[in-house]
């Protein structure tokens, strides 16, 4: 080992035995992996890049998975907010525009195509998003909130698929997990509320993280709602 070697060697050493002094002083009660420490989380690319046209988020929630409609715009205002925020598309449509339309023109029997919703709004692609789940506890009755969903990408003009790849049979699958929360929130309606807008958000952020870089682990997230 040379000396520049042994050097960075003590140096790390330092680091993972500061950040344990700290977590000790702190009274932390999780581990941080040593890698994360040293290196950083590690990060997953973008699983496809957006065209730069006058985008849509549409949340599908035919199946009435979610409790309100309002939760619909919270998740496709959060993605498309995020987009625009990291710069990856210049002009976004209001995500309430797509489902009003679809509220007031199709039916169970007859929905209505999902390039055509886009079409009416004046969108050039259209962000498909289709609630799967949203769960403010999962079954053995402990308050952690989950959400699934899954995503599409659809050109208007050209009604075809473009992420992912028309072969696919179903959208790419998304999900989130929130900490366990506070059960005082469960106790009341606006408390729940506050749950649900807080979940629609992470499940808008995670479909928003299909198109960007970002980390895999990022410290603080899903920490939950607390009171």
């Amino acid at each position: 080992m040379t000396l520049n070697q042994t050097s960075k060697f003590k140096w790390r050493g330092l680091k993972l035995a500061g950040a344990g002094l700290l977590c000790t002083l702190s009274s932390c009660n999780y581990l941080v992996p040593a890698a994360y420490i040293v290196e950083g989380p590690p990060s997953i690319d973008a699983q496809y890049t957006l065209p730069d046209r006058k985008t849509v988020v549409f949340v599908d929630d035919r199946s009435n998975i979610l409790s309100r409609t309002q939760l619909r715009a919270v998740i496709g205002d959060k993605v498309a907010t995020d987009l625009m925020k990291k710069g990856l598309v210049t002009e976004t449509i209001a995500s309430r525009d797509a489902i009003a339309i679809a509220r007031k023109d199709e039916t169970v029997d007859k929905p209505i195509p999902i390039s055509e919703i886009g079409q009416r709004v004046g969108a050039d692609t259209i962000i498909y998003v289709q609630m799967k789940d949203f769960s403010l506890s999962d079954p053995g009755g402990v308050a952690r909130p989950s959400a699934t969903a899954t995503v599409k990408v659809i050109d208007v003009t050209g009604r075809s698929r473009l992420y992912p790849a028309p072969s696919e049979l179903t959208g790419q699958p998304v999900s989130t997990d929130m900490r366990e929360v506070s059960n005082d929130l469960y106790q009341s309606t606006s408390g729940r509320r506050q749950i649900e807008d807080s979940l629609a958000a992470e499940i808008g952020s995670e479909v928003a993280k299909l198109f960007y870089k970002h980390e895999r682990v990022e410290l603080g997230k899903n920490l939950g709602i607390h009171k």
